[in-house]
């Protein structure tokens, strides 16, 4: 197994877990550093869409009184049955239940000793195992725990604790969840009922509470609308009120998110939890196809659903799918993009996307390393058609007892003191990185990084200068010549951007007869 340039050799890797997994288990830690520092996070993050307006909501229901509560994600199916009557048979159709994997009873035989002493030689602990696996059954031993329990209870190694569970007693791999009356929420509602037959009791009218957080859904299939799971807004108003006040109340909170125009339309079939005709549907226009989004509804609970949980009061309920929002402010057109965009965003990247994957390797940090930049830049600029051999004077300061001095320097006879690719700009244009001097039209189409490849050089040159010097060197000399690749100047691009750019067969192409020199030399006084 080896690592080269922060990869894995994942043939080889796998190769190896073909052979003896334990043994690659063991062997990958020296795959990883453990002592140093290596690590520079990036300067900026990026929140996902979908919590930037579980935020934005969260602060509007705050600002109109609303008070933040957190729900249970866990339901008994009998809760359903209570909220939705005759109805509930086929809500149930459509949640996931939970199960659980029963826990064995593990018998050691007179075959599974020898089995167990042909990985550990003249093991004899036999009752301090059969303990373990009591233990275990009676579950006073996580399931997660029992490697670590034999490991410090029998002292043997790690590796002979994993080939004894795996290799001497299928029948841990052998187990059958066994399904449970309880059910992950696919209604926030669902939960509202219990948590307000207690609420009534603890505060006044009116009850204002509002909950963000998943539901799951046991959907037929996945598409551009549907996923197991999603983010909802619900909240709740317990109190002597009319359907139009909540509506207003709805009006109110999408005004807050900077919605001033919605629809509501009357279901014609209603929900068995809500009252009979007072269940709307909301909708929005979508901002990039027209088309009117359901965003959420609102209604009355029903009396009979409230007078299941003994609630005493009429509730108001109105609840939104998080994801419709963002897909009507991003223009995104499918749900899976929005949510999951690393599977089912495409490689195809638009050239703003590229752009951002194009960087300087190495930048000056101090502010002599910065000075050192510009005058390099400078001096190159203003004598680039200088004839060579030649050797200009960019920068020079005294560091304590020498005489420091940088020079733009050409050697070679006959030709000027910056190759002709030297003034390039790095641009992306139709999918493609390219140098070169920008045409009109490129600059019309195109996209610029900024960096020219005089610039790129001029960077790592005082990178690097500034680092001699604050080691007390004084000696340095660069020359790039023909330039192939992108790091030959000192530019970055990002992985993930390469591989797109080669996926669709567009090109990288930066190369050019550069011909830049720098020379630093120090002088006593």
């Amino acid at each position: 197994m080896g690592l080269t340039m922060g990869k894995f050799d994942l043939r080889k890797l796998k190769a190896e877990i073909e052979r003896d997994y334990e043994k690659a288990w063991l062997m990958s830690k020296s795959l990883l550093k453990e002592n140093g520092r290596l690590l520079h996070l990036k300067p900026q993050g990026k929140p996902h869409p979908i919590f930037v307006f579980i935020e934005r909501a969260r602060l509007a229901l705050l600002r109109l009184g609303f008070e933040e509560t957190v729900l249970p994600m866990i339901v008994d199916e009998g809760t359903i049955f209570r909220e939705y009557g005759p109805e509930a048979s086929l809500i149930l159709d459509r949640v996931f239940y939970l199960a659980g994997l029963p826990r064995p009873d593990i018998g050691i035989s007179k075959e599974k000793i020898q089995r167990i002493q042909e990985i550990i030689p003249g093991f004899d602990k036999v009752s301090g195992l059969k303990k373990i696996f009591r233990d275990y059954k009676s579950s006073n031993i996580e399931a997660d725990n029992m490697l670590e329990v034999i490991v410090s209870k029998l002292g043997v190694k790690e590796a002979d604790a994993s080939k004894i569970i795996d290799s001497v007693f299928p029948e841990l791999k052998k187990l059958e969840p066994i399904p449970t009356k309880l059910t992950l929420r696919s209604h926030t509602t669902a939960l509202w009922f219990p948590a307000l037959a207690k609420i009534q009791y603890l505060q006044s009218l009116p009850i204002q509470l509002f909950s963000i957080g998943p539901k799951f859904r046991r959907e037929q299939k996945l598409d551009r609308t549907h996923l197991y799971s999603s983010y909802t807004i619900s909240f709740v108003i317990m109190a002597e009120m009319t359907l139009e006040d909540g509506k207003i109340v709805v009006e109110d909170f999408l005004r807050e998110l900077g919605y001033e125009t919605a629809i509501f339309t009357r279901k014609r079939v209603t929900s068995k939890y809500y009252a009979p005709q007072t269940e709307s549907e909301i909708f929005i226009e979508h901002s990039k196809t027209g088309e009117l989004i359901e965003i959420g509804d609102l209604g009355f609970y029903s009396p009979i659903a409230l007078a299941n949980f003994g609630i005493e009061y009429p509730v108001f309920n109105a609840g939104f799918g998080v994801e419709r929002f963002v897909m009507i402010e991003t223009g995104e057109t499918d749900i899976r993009r929005l949510v999951y965009p690393y599977f089912y965003t495409t490689d195809d990247l638009k050239d703003e996307e590229t752009l951002k994957g194009i960087r300087l390797t190495e930048t000056p940090e101090t502010d002599l390393g910065k000075e050192i930049m510009a005058a390099i830049i400078t001096t190159a600029e203003e004598h680039k058609d200088d004839s060579s051999p030649s050797k200009i004077l960019a920068w020079e300061k005294q560091q304590g007892s020498k005489l420091i001095q940088i020079y733009v320097w050409e050697p070679d006879p006959g030709v000027k003191l910056l190759g002709p690719a030297a003034l390039n700009e790095v641009w992306v244009s139709e999918g493609n990185i390219i140098g070169v001097i920008p045409t009109e039209r490129l600059r019309k189409d195109g996209l610029p990084t900024g960096i020219r490849y005089l610039d790129a050089v001029a960077a790592k040159t005082a990178k690097e200068i500034e680092e001699l010097l604050q080691r007390g060197k004084s000696e340095y000399i660069l020359r790039v010549k023909m330039v192939k690749n992108a790091s030959d100047i000192n530019l970055t691009i990002e992985e993930p951007t390469r591989r797109a750019i080669s996926s669709k067969g567009k090109k990288i192409d930066i190369r050019g007869p550069t011909f830049i020199g720098i020379l630093m030399e120090g002088h006593q006084p």
